[in-house]
């Protein structure tokens, strides 16, 4: 057992914190105030915490803890490496923020449950924190199923007949998945004997006494257990789940659903198969391919969608498998832009959605034909939505520039030439379907003297020839317009500077062990 006051407890503590602010929630469950206040504490303290080990990781190597023994060879063991790190300081500082938007959302709408809400969403981060610092399968897949059963009451929150069968459905996809995500893991454990992660991979030895034909549907199992990453066809819970609030979408798309469903297929693909047992199999430009399938159709979808929510689902889809191509192409250059892409989507994506639902609690819209002038009655909301939309489409001086170079270069590095046109091709889709939210936004024209504020009593200046103007007085919606506005100016900045919070070299770190060792 680790000792709780030694760097090696770090990755313990990072697990205990949210535990913590779950049971907190729930014993404070009657005083908002301060069931809130606990909720901010405890995703600065789980963010510092997450930030504590970097330094450490980067110069002596991972830091392992292990807790007790489950199986002959397999530990419930936490290690935290640069590859773990880099999802668990997105889950962890993007929490901070999508805290403060919930409070300004939850209360201004009047949310019932809220409790179950900040419960439910602490479980969440405890999952997503759990798979990223997870030592082998067998740890991963019960913080995998955490995550699962966590976030089924955030998707179904509305408790009406749309979300709870968006919820059924939800499930119906996870849950599926995870059995298929078991099965890849005793397969694992039956070929080699461990399930632990290896920088280059554990499975290589089982070729020695074992058929290609084995290791590849080994592989597809794990493929499918990762459907939270929504390659298709397995993609279609992810727009249905957009009945739930926008805190909830951006928990799905940005934080932690979403991300452990790419960020498991990476460990699979370099950790467990490595990348010479891939090329030896042929996965990669299977997988490949799968994911440039996804990025073109879940583009199309997207250009087809006037709910601007569900239109930021398939837009998520699309870079999900962006990501995917990036670990799929096998090259060292690919690889880092599918790590960087990580944390860069994240920033990105869920300024998107906390504009998306700016939009919808102030003025009461959610369709992008509802948008005609908002731009310039909330040019800041907008503004951050412009922002997140280039960075889609990997324009410069937006994050997503960044990711987006390194897989193209890999893409040349690896020699495929044909998937360096798929990231053009998607670039310029998403320009597409963002363009007429755009347009909408800052050029069309509102009606006349339109009241907004779905049906509150709070109204908003109204732009049209004659410009009636009304005053928008809400404390609340700062809590909205705080944190978005944070992220969109992040998403500058990281391509700027993007070894903020030291994720380039994480990044450089987890490549260079993959393709190298220690």
């Amino acid at each position: 057992m680790t000792d709780l006051f030694s760097i090696a407890a770090r990755p313990i503590w990072a697990i205990i914190c949210p535990a913590i602010v779950a049971l907190l929630i729930l014993l404070s469950g009657k005083r908002p105030n301060i069931r809130e206040t606990w909720t901010l504490l405890g995703s600065a303290g789980l963010f510092y915490s997450v930030l504590s080990m970097t330094s450490v990781v980067l110069e002596h190597g991972p830091i392992q803890s292990t807790w007790f023994d489950l199986f002959p060879n397999i530990e419930f063991a936490l290690r935290a490496d640069a590859l773990g790190l880099i999802f668990a300081t997105t889950s962890s500082v993007l929490w901070i923020l999508v805290s403060i938007y919930s409070i300004g959302y939850m209360r201004s709408l009047n949310e019932h449950a809220q409790t179950r809400y900040y419960f439910s969403f602490a479980l969440a981060l405890l999952g997503a924190i759990g798979i990223a610092l997870s030592a082998n399968l067998v740890t991963m897949f019960i913080f995998y199923e955490i995550l699962t059963i966590s976030t089924y009451p955030l998707v179904a929150h509305e408790e009406s007949p749309e979300a709870i069968a968006a919820g059924h459905k939800y499930l119906a996809y996870l849950l599926t998945g995870g059995v298929f995500f078991l099965i890849g893991i005793l397969m694992t454990y039956f070929l080699v004997g461990t399930t632990d992660f290896s920088y280059q991979g554990i499975l290589k030895p089982a070729l020695s006494h074992t058929s290609k034909v084995t290791l590849q549907i080994v592989f597809f199992c794990f493929l499918l257990g990762f459907a939270k990453a929504a390659w298709m066809p397995v993609h279609s819970w992810l727009p249905t789940a957009m009945v739930a609030p926008t805190p909830v979408s951006a928990l799905l798309h940005a934080v932690a659903v979403v991300k452990a469903g790419v960020f498991g297929i990476i460990r699979i693909v370099c950790h467990i198969y490595g990348i010479e047992l891939m090329h030896t199999l042929g996965l990669g430009l299977v997988l490949a391919a799968i994911a440039a399938f996804t990025i073109i159709v879940a583009n199309f979808f997207a250009i087809g969608q006037n709910n601007l929510k569900r239109m930021l689902a398939y837009s998520t889809i699309n870079q999900l498998s962006f990501i995917i191509l990036g670990v799929a192409l096998l090259s060292p250059m690919s690889i880092t832009g599918a790590m960087l892409h990580i944390p860069f989507h994240g920033f990105m994506k869920i300024t998107l959605f906390l504009c998306a639902g700016a939009i919808a609690a102030i003025t009461g819209k959610k369709t992008i034909n509802e948008l005609a002038g908002l731009g310039r009655v909330l040019p800041i909301t907008l503004g951050a939505f412009l922002i997140g939309a280039f960075g889609m489409a990997g324009a410069p001086p937006l994050a997503g520039f960044i990711s987006k170079w390194h897989v193209a270069l890999g893409a040349v590095e690896s020699g495929h030439l044909f998937f360096l046109l798929i990231i053009f091709v998607g670039s310029i889709l998403d320009v597409l379907y963002f363009f007429p939210v755009i347009r909408t936004a800052f050029f069309g024209k509102m009606p006349v003297a339109e009241t907004l504020g779905n049906d509150r009593e709070e109204k908003v200046e109204v732009y049209a020839e004659k410009k009636h103007i009304i005053e928008i007085q809400h404390p609340l919606y700062l809590f909205m317009i705080v944190p978005l506005a944070f992220t969109a100016i992040f998403s500058i900045f990281l391509c700027l500077f993007p070894n903020t919070l030291s994720i380039y070299d994480l990044a450089k770190t987890a490549v260079k062990n993959i393709f190298g060792g220690i």
